[in-house]
């Protein structure tokens, strides 16, 4: 049976073929936006996908003295790809750390825990610019069939993310402030 990052490496493999390397960063975007994976656990997967002849190899000349190996598909790689990606995905269970550190704020010094979210406001901001950029540069979404139409989904998934979870950092930043200055409430602007 093959793992959902098996599946990721040969997503990213009927794209054509890649390296580990060229691997590991096809994993880092677009597929962050979604799925994370080390370098030592995709050689491992790799491993896993070369014994189930999911993927295959070609050694070549690298740029040093040592050589290199270039991944491909397999056919069976394909097939089992194509059907995995109709299959309803598997249900996962939430872990989400901020969230459970909110069901226990009760217990914490309120301005440390406003502080956290605006720390963590920032990072999304900050996520959703990235997010925002990479948008312009992709424009219209291609067709479906294309490649890069995942790519795009992917993205626009990410922005969401990334607008959701700013806008409830903001709800409770101003939760958090109306509670620690009751006349903040009264004092901010009227949001629109």
């Amino acid at each position: 049976m093959t793992s959902t990052l098996g599946f990721a490496i040969l997503a990213v493999l009927a794209r054509g073929e890649r390296t580990g390397y060229d691997i590991a960063a096809a994993m880092r975007r677009p597929i962050a936006y979604f799925w994370t994976a080390g370098h030592s656990q995709i050689h491992a997967e790799l491993q896993k996908l070369l014994a189930a002849e999911l993927v295959g190899y070609e050694a070549r000349q690298g740029p040093g003295p040592q050589g290199k190996k270039v991944y491909h598909v397999t056919p069976e790689g394909s097939l089992a790809l194509r059907a995995w990606v109709t299959e309803p995905p598997r249900e996962r269970p939430e872990r989400d750390e901020l969230v459970l550190k909110t069901y226990a704020s009760w217990l914490a010094d309120p301005d440390l825990i406003r502080q956290m979210f605006t720390d963590q406001l920032a990072v999304h901001e900050a996520r959703l610019a990235e997010y925002e950029r990479e948008g312009e540069l992709i424009g219209e979404p291609p067709g479906f069939g294309d490649p890069r139409f995942g790519n795009y989904a992917a993205l626009r998934c990410g922005l969401g993310y990334e607008r959701h979870r700013a806008e409830w950092c903001r709800w409770m930043i101003s939760q958090l402030s109306a509670r620690l200055n009751p006349s903040w409430e009264l004092a901010k602007p009227s949001e629109s």
